[in-house]
């Protein structure tokens, strides 16, 4: 008897943690924020972001302004995006302002909507491909190293 109600509690805490990762990071329309994010849940963007988003899902609201490379798995556009976008599936609002080229398995795309940009499909052999080169530990080293001893002679 008591062993099914520690089960309950074990189930109903492992729903309680899969249901908070479902839960989107929300960036208000005051915040401004500039640097790169990782992360492999969702997010809602109603405020601007300057640099790189690789990111399960992201949603861009309609005051939501993204000014770089948007790298994911799904995306929802509202707002503006200045720069790349190289998503699975891509979904372009009425409202939607894209000035920058576009790569995806599926895209949708509103009455409304504005690209100025090329939109490119790639099959389901293909990958869609981030236009930024990893840079591995090595490469970093390689280049500190070079940069260290140009300053030394220069």
């Amino acid at each position: 008897m008591f062993y099914k109600n520690k089960n309950k509690n074990k189930n109903a805490q492992s729903s309680a943690t899969a249901s908070k990762n479902d839960r989107p990071s929300i960036i208000g329309g005051d915040v401004v924020i500039q640097g790169n994010v990782t992360s492999q849940g969702l997010m809602q963007l109603d405020g601007k972001f300057e640099g790189e988003i690789r990111i399960h899902s992201l949603t861009v609201g309609e005051q939501g302004w993204v000014d770089g490379l948007i790298d994911a798995q799904e995306v929802v556009i509202k707002g503006k995006v200045t720069g790349a976008i190289n998503a699975i599936k891509v979904t372009l609002d009425k409202t939607a302002n894209v000035s920058g080229d576009i790569t995806h398995h599926s895209i949708s795309i509103a009455s409304g909507a504005k690209v100025n940009g090329s939109i490119k499909q790639v099959n389901e052999e293909q990958k869609v491909k981030s236009s930024i080169t990893p840079v591995n530990e090595e490469q970093k080293v390689t280049a500190l190293n070079s940069k260290k001893s140009t300053e030394k002679t220069g």
